[in-house]
């Protein structure tokens, strides 16, 4: 199968912030995914009760894609222009490809990004810190009493298409092979466990590192891809890794991202054979180049602004 990704249309560049005022006065909704790993164990009562002052807010709780348009469906006809998101990263994927995919809304809603998942890697980059809850008091007090300031933080939202001709899903990263391999084992395993947070990423980092090093486990099982972007070709070949995305940060503080070039998509791939893998983790961890992180060596990162992946694996 063969995904083709670009960036959404109009839709502002990544690499803006600023403290922002305008657009006022803010009509705000909140969505929350109870299925959501954080929400799942925390529940929900400690935001109804931050919204039980606020009868005018509406808080809409949802479960599947189908939930979220009829939510984003509402809010539209609500005009609000304001939307707390309380979920995980599925979720928030789930948003952007409706508000992108369907423009039900005149002009797009700012999204405050809550940590109501497990993972919550789009949040470590974008979210509001603190627990939802803390969040969301925080953002209330700023929309309704002008409490406190607001830094708005753009990114560009990726767009991926299918061979399939499926309708196009909208959101900030891709990942196949090692990382399609390790969010099942996150689901299978470390979600049982209870854990969240940089504890579990700490787990799942040290998980795929002894896979790494036994060199026959199942998650680093090699997905063969071809690469094609505006900037490069490379022949098919089996990789470890491969992520895309137009977040500045991942889980941990992760940086893997070494080449600086154009283009909002940021490709980093790694081979099933890596060469001097251990001098390399450094730059996989904070992207500062070494004469090891190289083409020829396994380790390919560029920047584009279209992306195309051939591939026959997960």
């Amino acid at each position: 199968m063969s995904f083709h990704l670009s960036t959404a249309e109009h839709v502002h560049p990544s690499g803006l912030t600023e403290e922002f005022t305008g657009r006022g006065p803010w009509r705000l909704g909140v969505l929350s995914n109870p299925l959501s790993g954080g929400n799942r164990r925390r529940g929900l009562n400690a935001i109804r009760r931050c919204l039980q002052h606020y009868p005018d807010i509406p808080h809409r709780e949802v479960r599947t894609a189908t939930d979220v348009q009829a939510a984003l469906e509402d809010f539209a006809g609500r005009d609000l222009n304001l939307i707390g998101v309380n979920s995980g990263d599925g979720t928030v994927q789930a948003v952007l490809t409706v508000l992108l995919g369907q423009r039900l809304f005149p002009s797009l809603p700012l999204l405050a990004l809550l940590s109501g998942g497990t993972t919550n890697m789009t949040h470590q980059d974008l979210g509001l810190s603190g627990s939802p809850a803390e969040a969301l008091r925080r953002l209330l007090n700023w929309a309704h009493h002008g409490e406190g300031e607001a830094l708005i933080w753009r990114r560009t939202i990726l767009k991926v298409q299918t061979s399939s001709c499926t309708p196009p899903l909208y959101g900030l990263f891709f990942g196949s092979a090692c990382i399609f391999n390790g969010i099942q084992f996150f689901h299978s395993w470390v979600h049982r466990m209870g854990l969240s947070g940089d504890p579990a990423h700490l787990l799942i980092m040290a998980r795929f590192l002894w896979a790494l090093a036994r060199r026959d486990d199942a998650l680093v099982a090699p997905v063969p891809a071809g690469i094609h972007t505006d900037r490069l070709g490379v022949a098919p070949r089996d990789y470890l890794l491969l992520l895309i995305t137009t977040l500045d940060r991942l889980i941990l503080g992760l940086r893997p991202f070494w080449q600086p070039g154009e283009g909002p998509l940021r490709l980093t791939a790694v081979s099933a054979r890596p060469r001097h893998l251990l001098r390399v983790l450094p730059v996989l961890i904070r992207g500062r180049s070494n004469a090891y992180a190289q083409p020829g060596n396994g380790y390919i990162s560029c920047s584009a602004r279209e992306i195309r992946l051939d591939m026959t694996g997960g």
